[in-house]
């Protein structure tokens, strides 16, 4: 029969390819995902120990334990399962009859996980009790660190509660000067001098303006009320006069009278409004300012592209 002829020598060389490109993926996932097998392998190193500690075996569970639990080389890294690991070596150093050092194994355990509690199931009773044992003689100083560390997070959450009131009281104030504005109006000297209160009213003093205005708006009624009547009976004295009525000289007192009170309340009017004026020129106040209220501006978001990435401000 005829031999086959072997493949081009290019034709191999493509395959060689082929294979190293089917490789590379590979290996990069090795290297990737070293991390998981590595926590695999620990959680499987567990395992194998605990299971050697079943089967009595327990120099190769001592070995595999210590070795999980190296602080340079150990891959146990979980807290849940540092724990188990040393409950098991304490239960190992139990079985072993060496209770001092699994008494130092469990103070560790305890030390740094106080509320652990074993499971029956997995380690001996004897074990169990020596745990108890040192939980019981570590009692206050499990509490102590068991008071430090709610202390540590109740003043976590106080400083969290302070901050986030820091920021309502910093928020409440930017909304205050948001929708506050104060409007400053520059008063006139030369209204001081007009009656009337004009110029009370102008530094803010309402109250006492308005018993300049009314006293002096009394006092020019009464003044122009006199002359009105001065002059009614001048005219009615005239008239009577005339006719040679015996009624004339009563008008004429009375219009002399009428034309005495008309001039007490315009010397009054006069008095009340240089007063006024006086007492609003000595108490002058050159500005008054004024807060007033306005609409907040709405809410907008802006998108916002920077070094730190995308993300949108107020």
């Amino acid at each position: 029969m005829p031999q086959p002829c072997p493949a081009p020598r290019y034709v191999r060389g493509l395959a060689g390819v082929r294979q190293w490109a089917l490789a590379v993926p590979v290996v990069a996932a090795l290297v990737l995902g070293g991390s998981s097998p590595a926590l695999a392998d620990a959680q499987g190193d567990l395992e194998k120990a605990h299971s050697a500690y079943v089967a009595h075996k327990y120099d190769d569970a001592e070995t595999r334990l210590r070795a999980l639990l190296d602080a340079k080389t150990g891959l146990l890294k979980d807290p849940d399962s540092v724990a188990d690991a040393r409950m098991y070596l304490g239960a190992v150093l139990v079985a072993e009859a060496r209770k001092d050092d699994a008494a130092r194994v469990f103070e560790e355990l305890l030390l740094e996980k106080p509320d652990y509690e074993p499971d029956p199931l997995r380690v001996s009773l004897e074990s169990i009790d020596g745990f108890v044992d040192t939980r019981s003689r570590l009692r206050q100083k499990l509490a102590a660190i068991q008071a430090e560390r709610v202390r540590k997070v109740q003043d976590e959450r106080a400083k969290i509660e302070a901050e986030r009131q820091k920021a309502a009281l910093h928020l409440a104030m930017l909304e205050k000067l948001a929708s506050e504005e104060i409007v400053t109006e520059k008063n006139e000297r030369w209204r001081a001098l007009l009656p009337l209160g004009i110029g009370q009213y102008q530094n803010g003093q309402d109250a006492l303006g308005t018993v300049f205005l009314s006293g002096e708006l009394a006092l020019a009624l009464g003044s122009f009320v006199g002359a009105g009547l001065t002059l009614y009976d001048a005219g009615q004295a005239r008239a009577a006069f005339a006719r040679q009525d015996a009624s004339a000289t009563a008008y004429q007192q009375h219009a002399q009278v009428a034309a005495i009170v008309g001039d007490l309340f315009a010397a009054g009017f006069l008095l009340a409004a240089v007063t006024g004026v006086i007492h609003a020129e000595a108490t002058f106040v050159p500005e008054h300012s004024e807060v007033r209220k306005r609409p907040l501006p709405p809410l907008s978001l802006a998108p916002v592209v920077g070094p730190a990435g995308i993300g949108f401000r107020f």
